[in-house]
């Protein structure tokens, strides 16, 4: 059991079910077409049969639940009561039914929720990615459980790329929040502060840090080396300054991470590798080169975009940055 302030988070049982049930008629987005298709014995086989379900008490009131399918791996209910919204509930029962689900082995867990609805918004915002149109209503999500690695004193793969195929994700997440704000396209342009970069290209270029780092790190060239285009080619149209082009841009990084292997970066410690820092030309290496330089820029870049977006009012905190934070309120 956990408890945070006055919430407090358990499995569920069969007393709960008249709960969850008005729970899930009283949502106001997602709603059931037909509200008598989901039963009472439905939401028992949630509680033992087909899977698990975890319910949210508020101060003994139940405030949500999410249910998962153990059998098919995925997601099978996850609402909120409409008036305890805002609490970062959802994010902590969307987590415990995600690591059920790992722990039962599933590499891949799969949701749909309805399209253009704020559900639509938060899976996307909590890092799982948004697939086909089920229908013409309902849209899919998947969530790929990270992979593995044995760890290796000569091996940088477990400090470099999952790191950054995390906190990619993250700073997607942060755009698609962006450009949702009634100010939207107007952040693109914004600055922190006279001299510093606009939020577009402060994205730009931490997606940019990662292949820097990982493709010389790696000894691999990018699959496409005239797709990636460096700082100075950023307006080529590749991958335009819009929301558009940079989800573009870090789908593309996304990729690249994921076509590496760890034995790819055996010996990657000892490399010289060399990178334009500035108008200054560093060279150092591996491990020195990702731990001191490469990390540090990709999160400088990272972090400016989070504060540029927390300060011109994105409704962002640092369970967005991290995915691990919870906060009651947030």
């Amino acid at each position: 059991m956990n408890t945070t302030s006055t919430l407090t988070f358990r499995l569920a049982t069969e007393a709960d079910i008249a709960a969850m049930s008005a729970i899930r008629l009283a949502v106001t987005e997602n709603r059931l077409r037909d509200p008598g298709r989901i039963t009472t014995a439905m939401y028992r086989d949630y509680l033992g049969r087909l899977g698990c379900s975890w319910v949210c008490e508020d101060d003994g009131v139940i405030a949500g639940f999410a249910s998962a399918d153990r059998e098919q791996g995925s997601i099978w209910a996850l609402f909120i009561d409409p008036a305890r919204e805002g609490q970062g509930i959802g994010k902590r029962l969307l987590a415990l039914a995600v690591d059920d689900l790992f722990e039962q082995g599933h590499t891949q867990i799969v949701l749909s929720t309805s399209a253009d609805t704020r559900a639509d918004i938060f899976y996307e915002s909590q890092g799982w990615e948004r697939g086909k149109m089920k229908d013409d209503i309902e849209v899919q999500y998947s969530l790929q459980r990270a992979r593995e690695v044995p760890p290796s004193a000569d091996n940088l793969y477990e400090a470099s790329v999952p790191v950054f195929r995390r906190y990619l994700g993250k700073l997607r997440a942060m755009l698609v929040l962006a450009e949702a704000h009634p100010q939207g396209a107007a952040l693109l342009e914004a600055r922190l502060a006279p001299g510093m970069l606009t939020l577009a290209v402060q994205a730009e270029v931490a997606a940019n840090f990662v292949v820097r780092a990982c493709a010389p790190l790696a000894g691999s060239a990018l699959s496409d080396s005239g797709a990636f285009p460096a700082s100075v080619q950023r307006d080529s149209g590749k991958f335009p300054a819009t929301y558009d082009g940079l989800r573009q841009r870090i789908d593309f990084v996304l990729g690249f991470l994921d076509a590496l292997t760890p034995a790819q970066f055996d010996g990657a410690t000892s490399r010289m590798i060399s990178d334009r820092a500035g108008e200054a030309l560093v060279t150092l290496a591996g491990q020195p080169f990702l731990l001191q330089y490469a990390l540090p820029n990709f999160f400088f870049h990272l972090s400016a975009a989070y504060a540029l977006l927390r300060h011109n009012g994105v409704a962002i905190g640092k369970a967005d940055f991290d995915g691990f934070h919870v906060y009651t309120g947030a």
